[in-house]
C-alpha cells in the first residue's frame, strides 16, 4: 500500500533540498561518468525516511560492477604482467636489477617464479589467471647473480675477476720459475686460487683442468713426490745445485 503525501516548502528549504541533491548527482558521476542517478523523488524519499543506504548501496554497486573502477580492476589484471616485464626489461637502464641464485636450474626457476607470482597477485587482489604469464616473464627477465654482478662490476665481481687474473700470473710463475722449492710454492698457491676462483665462478672446472694439466705438463717434476729421508733430500739438493 503506498500513499501520496504532498509537501509544502518554504523556498529556501526546497532549495536546500535541490542543492543537495544535484551536489549528490554531482558527486557521484565524478567518481563514475556511467553512473545512473536516482531521480529527485527517490532522493526526497530517502531523506524524509532518513534512510541513505538504498542510494549508497546502489552507487556502490554500478560503482565496482560497471563503471571506472572496474575498469581500472581490468586493466589492472590484463596489464600487469605487461608492466612487470617493462619494469624489469627496463631496469638496467636505471642501474636495477633481477637476479636468480646461480644454481637454480631452469625448470627451478619457473618454479620459484610460480610463487613469487602467486604472492604478488594474492596481495595485489588481481586475477590469479594470470600466475603463469607473470612467472614466465618474472623467469625470463631474471638473469644469474653473477652475470648481474659483472654488467654492474660490483666489488664481488671485481675480487673474482682479479682471482681470474691471478690464476694465469701464477700459471706463469709457476712455469718460469728456475728454483724448484719456490715453484713448489708458487703451485700450492695456484691449486688454492684456482680453487676460489671456481668457487667464485670466474674459472670452470675444465679450465681449472687445463690450467693444471698444462702446468704439469711443463713441469713434470713439481708433481713427482718429495724425497723423505735426509739422504735422499741432501742428495736431490746437490742435484739442484750442479744443474743451476
Amino acid at each position: 500500500m503506498t500513499t501520496d503525501i504532498t509537501l509544502a516548502l518554504p523556498e529556501e528549504a526546497a532549495a536546500k533540498l535541490r542543492s543537495e541533491f544535484e551536489h549528490f548527482v554531482k558527486l557521484s558521476t565524478g567518481l563514475d561518468s556511467e553512473f545512473s542517478p536516482p531521480s529527485f523523488d527517490d532522493f526526497l524519499r530517502a531523506r524524509l525516511l532518513q534512510h541513505d543506504g538504498p542510494l549508497t548501496e546502489r552507487a556502490v554497486t554500478r560503482l565496482l560492477s560497471g563503471g571506472e573502477y572496474a575498469w581500472a580492476k581490468r586493466v589492472f589484471n590484463k596489464q600487469l604482467p605487461n608492466a612487470m616485464a617493462t619494469l624489469m626489461r627496463d631496469a638496467q637502464r636505471f642501474g636495477y636489477g633481477l637476479a636468480t641464485r646461480y644454481e637454480w636450474t631452469p625448470q627451478e626457476r619457473l618454479a620459484h617464479a610460480r610463487d613469487w607470482s602467486r604472492q604478488i597477485l594474492e596481495d595485489a587482489g588481481a586475477d590469479l589467471a594470470f600466475i603463469e604469464l607473470l612467472a614466465s616473464q618474472l623467469a625470463t627477465s631474471a638473469v644469474d647473480i653473477r652475470a648481474l654482478e659483472e654488467q654492474m662490476q660490483t666489488p664481488a665481481w671485481r675480487v673474482a675477476e682479479s682471482l681470474r687474473r691471478r690464476v694465469y700470473d701464477l700459471m706463469y710463475m709457476v712455469q718460469t720459475e728456475r728454483i724448484a722449492g719456490t715453484a713448489r710454492s708458487r703451485l700450492g698457491e695456484l691449486r688454492a686460487v684456482v680453487a676460489l676462483a671456481m668457487d667464485y665462478g670466474t674459472v670452470s672446472a675444465e679450465e681449472a683442468a687445463r690450467v693444471m694439466e698444462q702446468v704439469e705438463q711443463t713441469c713434470p717434476h713439481l708433481f713427482s713426490e718429495e724425497p723423505n729421508d735426509l739422504l735422499a733430500r741432501v742428495a736431490a739438493w746437490l742435484r739442484r745445485v750442479l744443474v743451476q
